[in-house]
């Protein structure tokens, strides 16, 4: 592939978001300060570090003429996210974590799809994994065959992207807005489904990024218990209708419905077998929340007879 390196052309922002931790920084702006695609900025937001390491992280960034230091109070990775946008001048837009870097080609890849590929608006791909000494790993993650094109049905079932991945076009934040900072797990998927429902989707089946895994990492916080799963997905499809409220038609929200019974259900045959444990778990929904329980007992009644007759025995 090849493009030639100017400053016609556009400009693409990338935003980094760090908190209390310093010591993978410099291998993550080095992957992006030396991508192939010369004309960048670096916006490395840090999101009210303590006084040590916020020191170590804005020392670092003046070693790289490209990227910009700035401190903010503590509100979450979502909002520095929303903070470093507003700061940015990009015509594209992309993220990565502190700890996780880019292939050296990846903004070259997907500039040159998002120029000649205008019915395309995210430019995705595979990532890879590193180890705590960025040791490479065997596992692959591509989400190949659902995050190619118009892939919102998709995204309602599980989030087809890691952030680190994906190039956007700036007009989709003024379509669909900006991360939800109430969300402090899984706000990359609930925003990448908004994008999903009106943008086009391209994915390059090539490694662009790769996770560092480690013991820090925040989705090592993702709790294993059935119930948590349950809320969060609850959380998702309330903001999302929330949103919706908007932007959908009538077709639309029987289309989440029916996706997210269809959620709960594989909850229920794949965690509780037998009656007694699927109705002690519908137990503990409701004692956690009777909003929540109604609305399950709702979907259950209205699209889950047929698992009744079938799975529940």
């Amino acid at each position: 592939m090849e493009i030639k390196l100017s400053q016609s052309l556009p400009l693409v922002s990338v935003i980094i978001t760090t908190y209390n931790r310093s010591v993978f920084l410099e291998k993550t702006i080095e992957s992006i300060q030396s991508q192939t695609y010369d004309n960048l900025e670096i916006l490395l937001i840090d999101d009210g570090s303590n006084k040590k390491i916020a020191a170590e992280c804005e020392a670092i960034t003046k070693k790289y003429s490209k990227c910009t230091y700035y401190y903010k109070p503590n509100t979450g990775q979502p909002d520095s996210r929303n903070y470093g946008i507003k700061r940015s001048k990009g015509v594209y837009i992309g993220f990565c974590d502190d700890d996780d870097y880019w292939v050296l080609d990846k903004i070259e890849k997907q500039v040159k799809i998002l120029e000649s590929q205008v019915e395309h608006s995210v430019v995705t791909g595979c990532i890879g994994y590193v180890n705590e000494k960025g040791v490479k790993l065997k596992e692959i993650k591509c989400h190949k065959g659902h995050n190619h094109g118009y892939v919102f049905d998709s995204f309602l079932i599980k989030n087809r992207t890691a952030s680190v991945t994906p190039l956007l076009r700036r007009e989709v934040f003024e379509k669909v807005g900006y991360f939800n900072p109430t969300f402090t797990i899984a706000e990359d998927w609930e925003f990448w489904r908004r994008v999903s429902y009106y943008y086009k989707f391209y994915n390059t089946h090539e490694v662009l990024a790769y996770v560092r895994l480690h013991e820090t990492n925040m989705t090592n916080s993702r709790a294993g218990d059935p119930l948590e799963w349950f809320l969060l997905y609850r959380k998702l499809t309330k903001a999302l209708n929330k949103w919706g409220e908007n932007h959908f038609n009538h077709e639309d929200f029987i289309k989440i419905n029916q996706i997210e019974w269809m959620i709960y259900r594989k909850i229920l045959s794949n965690r509780f077998p037998g009656v007694l444990k699927k109705i002690k778990f519908i137990g503990r929904v409701f004692w956690n929340d009777p909003k929540n329980g109604l609305h399950f007992t709702y979907l259950l009644m209205r699209y889950g007879k047929l698992m009744l007759t079938r799975n529940l025995k």
